[in-house]
């Protein structure tokens, strides 16, 4: 007589022998694996102690053997549950996800970038109305504020997402205090920052909110929210100091609330560059982890609406002259080539080695600090600083710093999405560092070319930097680490 077979033992695929695709036998697996798990209930097999009404008795020993049922329901019985024990309490928020590809970007989430590209705006024309040294400095200050509100934001929702109502009236009266700094960027700059501040300190209260609100680890939750009190504090503290020192304190306030948000673990960078393995970085507590394709795409976002700008300023550029002849519209589309270039340099390249990073590494908020927080900050503001002078080229009298706005962002969106340092084709890597070097003194043609002329020759420029780039080939730029992870 031949044994009997377990109640979850994995018959053959198909019935012919066939093998079925991986997503189609994990799904026949769940469906066969609860409707055993039903029938063997029904038969009392399980040893549920159950009320009259089909609720389970007691409290502890009912939660218990909720969750004995729930093990088997979710597809492997006893001995899986171990293995899902670590991402447990990341799966019991209620955000959706798309199987195999993480975590996807909420509707709220797209409309606070909304409002973000308000604040864009606000810095871009900041530098448009006075196009100088001191003004680019000042804006990347404000820019520098409200890039890490916003990286804040997309930590919340990445660990903490369960898009139900609740968080989304937090992410919406988040919106508010953002709208308000952005309408306070022009005061800010001459000097009146209070209203930039409260601002700023009541998004760190929403923040400090919607982490005690949300689900997931009490300890990392609990550190969070004491930052954002903390850096809240702070802001508020900095309205009256003057200039210089409103400012320190505003870094020491972000510095705060992102060392929380995105704790740095050095040992484990120091192991990783030691043994040539992301997976080294990877936390050993799991509820620090990230979800690599959410992050990745919300930066992705970010640089888009940054892109966006630089159409936006040469469109309003080209209506505010009511100029519609030929050159001028031969101008905005080239600007509109430019910031396509721009896209393809970054979408084409740097963005799939930057989630197969964060993927290594185990969704290390290390690397997610240092590949995207971090390093997306200046290729950002390079966007900016490049909208405003494209913005500049179209005017009657393009200034001379139009020229060189241009192509210095440009040369630091080259130089910060390493998408053009590190392809792999077609050029040498000294070629490469050359035409990144050039890029910056393409200004020096203020002289020789008419502002459209010029605009034209950057674009070109641009686009042959895209074309040698080519697509990055991930498993050769990794130097083979993928596979170690």
């Amino acid at each position: 007589m031949p044994p009997r077979s377990l109640p979850f033992e994995r018959p053959p695929d198909d019935r012919l022998g066939r093998t079925l695709p991986p997503r189609q036998r994990r799904r026949r697996r769940n469906r066969r694996h609860i409707a055993e798990l039903d029938a063997l209930d029904e038969r009392g097999e399980l040893g549920l102690d159950r009320r009259p009404h089909g609720r389970l008795a007691g409290t502890a020993g009912a939660r218990d053997q909720e969750q004995h049922v729930n093990d088997y329901r979710n597809g492997g019985g006893r001995r899986a549950a171990p293995a899902r024990a670590a991402s447990a309490s990341r799966l019991r928020e209620d955000a959706p996800v798309d199987e195999g590809q993480g975590k996807r970007v909420s509707w709220v989430e797209l409309y606070l970038d909304l409002v973000f590209v308000l604040a864009v705006g606000q810095l871009a024309h900041l530098i448009v109305a006075e196009p100088e040294t001191k003004s680019v400095w000042i804006a990347l200050g404000l820019f520098f504020a409200l890039w890490w509100t916003w990286v804040d934001f997309a930590v919340l929702y990445n660990r903490h997402g369960a898009d139900d109502a609740r968080q989304r009236l937090l992410f919406l009266a988040g919106s508010v205090p953002v709208g308000v700094a952005a309408v306070a960027i022009e005061s800010a700059s001459t000097g009146d920052a209070g209203v930039f501040a409260a601002a700023l300190a009541a998004t760190r209260l929403v923040l400090a909110a919607a982490h005690v609100a949300a689900a997931g680890d009490a300890k990392l939750r609990e550190r969070v929210t004491r930052a954002c009190l903390t850096s809240a504090a702070l802001f508020l503290i900095s309205i009256a100091l003057p200039g210089p020192f409103r400012y320190v304190l505003w870094a020491i306030a972000i510095g705060v609330e992102s060392s929380a948000m995105l704790s740095e673990d050095r040992g484990a960078a120091r192991r990783a560059r030691r043994e040539h393995d992301f997976a080294a970085l990877k936390p050993e507590d799991p509820a620090q982890a990230l979800d690599p394709h959410h992050f990745a795409e919300r930066f992705g976002l970010f640089l888009i609406i940054l892109l966006g700008e630089v159409v936006v300023e040469a469109g309003q550029a080209s209506a505010g002259g009511h100029d519609l002849s030929a050159t001028a519209l031969a101008t905005v589309i080239a600007a509109m080539v430019l910031a396509g270039a721009l896209w393809w340099l970054y979408f084409d390249s740097a963005a799939e080695v930057n989630l197969k990073v964060l993927e290594l590494s185990g969704g290390s908020p290390t690397m997610a600090r240092t590949i995207f927080a971090v390093g997306h900050m200046l290729p950002a503001f390079a966007l900016l600083i490049t909208a405003a002078g494209v913005g500049l080229l179209f005017e009657e009298d393009a200034p001379r710093s139009a020229y060189w706005l241009a192509c210095i962002g440009v040369g630091i969106y080259l130089l910060g999405t390493r998408a053009f340092l590190f392809a792999t084709n077609r050029v040498s890597g000294f070629m490469r560092a050359l035409i990144v070097v050039a890029t910056f003194q393409l200004g020096r043609l203020h002289g020789e070319l008419s502002p459209h002329a010029y605009l034209w020759l950057l674009t070109a420029w641009v686009v042959a930097c895209a074309a040698l780039a080519g697509r990055v080939d991930v498993t050769r730029w990794l130097g083979g680490r993928e596979s170690s992870g």
